[in-house]
């Protein structure tokens, strides 16, 4: 099995990002705005993808990519829960921590169908926990599809955040740091 290297996304790596995303079956529909912009549903996909772009140049943490013999072949959206606007008074995605301690989320994962089954998502889960970690994250939370009743799969499965260490309340998942 070739080994899979996970890099926050940056300035240097939007061209990775930007192939990702672009690719047949990328969820190029979205480049993960729609939940970190005011009115993001409403953009159209040059925008939304000139939004992120416009983010990743001014250094905002917005996910990590993983790679594989160079080439990016997955990408988890994980930053600071509170550049996520949508999130900030969601009841269906409530915060797990209070206010004054430092959270991050896990929004979504995109792997390319022809590099599932590869243990590429679990390790975007790690990349995106040690790097909540290196920017002063001290909880990361996250809300699996299958329990908190959201119809995206691309929340990621409970059991992949079981397995890296999460605990479950109600449809909340986290890990404290």
């Amino acid at each position: 099995m070739t080994a899979i290297e996970v890099r926050p996304l940056t300035a240097t790596s939007w061209d990775d990002f930007a192939r990702l995303f672009g690719a047949r079956g990328a969820p190029h529909y979205c480049w993960c705005t729609v939940y970190r912009l005011r009115g993001g549903a409403r953009l159209d996909d040059a925008s939304r993808e000139s939004a992120m772009h416009e983010l990743v140049d001014a250094s905002v943490p917005v996910g990590v990519l993983a790679y594989a013999d160079g080439e990016a072949v997955g990408w988890c959206s994980v930053a600071p829960r509170e550049s996520y606007a949508r999130l900030v008074a969601s009841r269906t995605m409530p915060r797990v921590s209070d206010e004054d301690t430092p959270t991050w989320t896990v929004l979504c994962f995109f792997v390319p169908r022809a590099h599932r089954g590869r243990g590429i998502t679990r390790a975007l889960l790690d990349g995106a926990i040690a790097y909540a970690r290196e920017r002063g994250a001290d909880v990361v939370e996250a809300y699996p599809y299958d329990t908190a009743g959201i119809s995206s799969t691309h929340r990621g499965h409970s059991s992949v955040f079981a397995a890296a260490g999460f605990t479950a309340d109600g449809p909340r998942w986290s890990r404290r740091l």
